[in-house]
């Protein structure tokens, strides 16, 4: 209980101004302006240790100086036990809905989560808090409250991005629509993922060409920091009539020592040697096996095993790219020049491979097929290198290595290799 009420009170602290002022009549027949109890903060939390915390969250906590309620609404409420919630997960349907909770004890779940979290008090008019707080208690009623959630265009932050600047005249949308940055969905993503490196390469694979198309400021605000960030230097019309920042006052809570904050970088990293390094590694196996085939007999098995596991994941990725790209309505997952690296017909390899280097059978048409599976992989090589296309490179470094090195080696002449 001790630390519940520690979180209350770094709440609370944020707005005690706002609330005194509330407060303070002129006199005792004035009546208080609606709205005036009101105070409106920006909650920010920072990455998380799951998958789906590391792109961070916010909501927006309502505090009643009448009443002592402390609410925070926010667009970020899931279940992973729904029905169909994989499917739907899979197909771009996935259901999301907003609703309110108590602040304290949000703030308190995610600071004991080890979640940086960042307060910001709203320099809004007591008739832009009284609007914006009827419109979220609005959105969280039964009929209103589901979305289909987009990761990138329509998910929590951008959710509660346009509530906000709706009830400030689009302020936040004019300073920032027009700014275009050096960001994009796959460098943001690949750069909250960093340190979970099957998940990043994952994601690497999974992203198409629209994923790569720079972002304007405004659009970058699906990640909550971005938005943090950017309404400190935000100014809205006062209730004077005046310009005033929108952030009127800001702090951040203290953090348990365990577990710890996980750190976010400020750029994303660069994969492509670390790929690189991966692909010309696998290259490099696949040229051993083959040049010890002559005097070692496991070295045929060991390069028959390692072309059939390569060709499965590669052909099954490619399949599942394919469906991504017209089965689904994830719109970031089509135009995919990765289906290029990763190609479907790779799967006819799983067979051949072991058919030719074992036993010497069908070696046309698996020099053939492993021939066209690498040139495919050089095509997408070329489209890497053009100015403004996908930005695969990693990928590219990894995989058409390995694609042209069993390409050679089961183009050579079985010889006197021994299987």
């Amino acid at each position: 209980m001790t630390v519940r009420r520690i979180a209350l009170a770094l709440l609370l602290s944020i707005g005690t101004i706002a609330r005194v002022e509330a407060q303070q009549m002129p006199n005792a027949t004035s009546a208080p302006v609606p709205g005036s109890e009101i105070t409106v903060t920006l909650v920010t939390f920072g990455l998380g240790q799951e998958v789906f915390e590391r792109f961070g969250h916010n909501a927006l906590m309502f505090q009643d100086a009448r009443t002592q309620e402390s609410i925070a609404y926010h667009w970020g409420l899931f279940s992973f036990n729904e029905p169909g919630f994989l499917v739907r997960f899979l197909t771009g349907e996935t259901k999301y809905w907003m609703g309110g909770v108590d602040a304290s004890a949000l703030i308190d779940s995610e600071r004991r989560a080890g979640r940086p979290i960042t307060l910001q008090r709203l320099n809004l008019t007591p008739a832009q808090a009284l609007a914006l707080r009827d419109y979220v208690r609005w959105n969280a009623l039964d009929e209103n409250k589901y979305y289909r959630y987009d990761y990138y265009r329509d998910n929590c932050s951008t959710r509660l991005r346009d509530a906000l600047d709706r009830v400030i005249g689009g302020a936040i949308k004019r300073k920032t629509a027009p700014v275009v940055t050096n960001l994009s969905y796959r460098r943001e993503t690949v750069r909250l993922l960093d340190g979970m490196k099957p998940v990043q390469l994952g994601t690497e694979i999974a992203l198409g060409r629209p994923a790569d198309a720079p972002l304007t400021q405004w659009e970058s605000f699906f990640i909550p920091m971005r938005l943090r960030d950017a309404i400190r230097d935000v100014k809205i019309v006062g209730a004077n009539g005046q310009l005033v920042p929108l952030v009127a006052q800001e702090g951040t809570v203290p953090l348990p020592p365990t577990p710890p904050a996980v750190q976010e970088l400020t750029s994303a990293p660069e994969l492509k040697w670390r790929y690189a390094a991966l692909g010309l590694a696998l290259a490099a196996l696949v040229v051993f096996l083959r040049i010890m085939m002559v005097s070692l007999r496991g070295a045929a098995w060991g390069l028959a095993l390692f072309g059939s596991v390569w060709s499965l994941l590669g052909g099954l990725i490619g399949v599942i790219l394919l469906l991504a790209w017209f089965a689904t309505k994830h719109v970031f997952w089509a135009y995919n020049e990765n289906v290029l690296l990763l190609s479907p017909l790779a799967l006819l390899l799983i067979v051949l491979i072991p058919a030719s280097l074992l036993r010497g059978k069908a070696e046309r048409a698996t020099r053939m097929i492993a021939a066209l599976v690498a040139g495919l992989g050089v095509i997408a090589l070329v489209l890497a290198l053009v100015p403004g296309g996908e930005e695969n490179g990693a990928l590219v470094a990894l995989v058409v290595p390995v694609h042209l090195a069993l390409a050679w080696a089961l183009a050579l002449p079985r010889g006197n290799a021994r299987a």
